[in-house]
């Protein structure tokens, strides 16, 4: 069943409040905004959008990596109880959220669409491999001289706010309908406790989340944080307590096993999701983490 589907089952009360809402944020706080489906195509009209916005996603190809970013950043989200805010693929910042229907998986709130003050210290990353060189067209390059800007600290803070929105506006809804923007809090406590002091691997472990979903390799974490791959493996094993590759895999395996219970993406489709190129691979390592193959645990669960 498609998002649009599934967004249209939920009552229309619900269905109502979360346009209203997402609409009326996108208004006060002068963010573009957009519903999405799990794969980052648009399931609601265009909040708000900017004229630069709007201009790149009339591009096949700039619409085609606007929708991956929209995705990427709403995994990321999904993994923790806490809003992404992430650098699309043409710079600028947005926020993203999931959307809970009936404890599944449906969708991603997207908020943004805005320059951070000071863009060459954004500490945002970019939650796309793919940078677009738009300032070769003269249009673009007029349009987004007017996109908003806005410092860390609004960024941030529109992030606090729609993170307690999600957490309490939709509470009178149906129990069986209710609309959360957030889910798993309890997960990045216990990621917390096992993120090393040490400045290089901490830089290393949020660098590695952020990109689960693209062909990370330990050279490329190495190279980010600025050591030999010999050292930086040798030190992640220290601090951490398993190798790089086991790691990663992990939370790869734990961000499929939150699509398998709260989405209807195929096996491959998650595999594909979450950084993996062989659905085979996908399930032998899935298999080996948690001891069932992905089919069993979503029958499961």
């Amino acid at each position: 069943m498609c998002i649009r589907d599934s967004i249209s089952t939920l009552n229309s009360h619900s269905s109502l409040q979360l346009s209203k809402t997402i609409q009326d944020f996108a208004l006060a706080a002068d963010f573009g905004s957009v519903l999405v489906d799990i794969h980052g195509k648009e399931t609601s009209d265009l909040y708000n959008f900017s004229p630069f916005c709007q201009l790149m996603r009339s591009n096949p190809e700039f619409k085609s990596l606007c929708q991956k970013c929209d995705a990427f950043g709403g995994l990321e989200a999904s993994k923790n109880g806490d809003p992404c805010i992430y650098r699309c693929h043409a710079g600028l910042t947005d926020i993203s959220l999931p959307i809970i229907s009936n404890n599944q998986l449906i969708g991603f709130a997207l908020f943004g669409q805005v320059e951070i003050t000071d863009d060459d210290k954004n500490p945002y990353t970019r939650i796309h491999p793919i940078v677009t060189h738009w300032e070769t067209s003269p249009e673009l390059r007029q349009a987004r001289g007017k996109v908003k800007t806005v410092s860390t600290t609004q960024i941030e803070s529109a992030a606090a706010l729609l993170k307690t929105i999600g957490d309490y506006h939709f509470n009178d809804s149906d129990p069986r309908e209710q609309i959360k923007f957030n889910f798993h809090p309890s997960k990045k406590e216990a990621k917390d406790s096992i993120i090393s002091k040490n400045d290089e691997i901490r830089k290393a472990i949020s660098y590695i989340d952020t990109n689960l979903t693209t062909n990370l390799t330990l050279e490329d974490v190495a190279n980010h944080v600025y050591l030999s791959q010999f050292y930086f493996s040798r030190l992640f094993k220290k601090e951490i307590g398993v190798s790089f590759i086991t790691y990663l895999n992990q939370q790869r395996i734990e961000q499929a096993k939150v699509l398998l219970t709260q989405s209807n993406l195929s096996i491959k489709s998650i595999s594909q999701n979450i950084g993996y190129s062989q659905t085979s691979y996908f399930c032998k390592i899935f298999k080996e983490l948690v001891g069932m193959t992905p089919v069993n645990y979503r029958k499961i669960k």
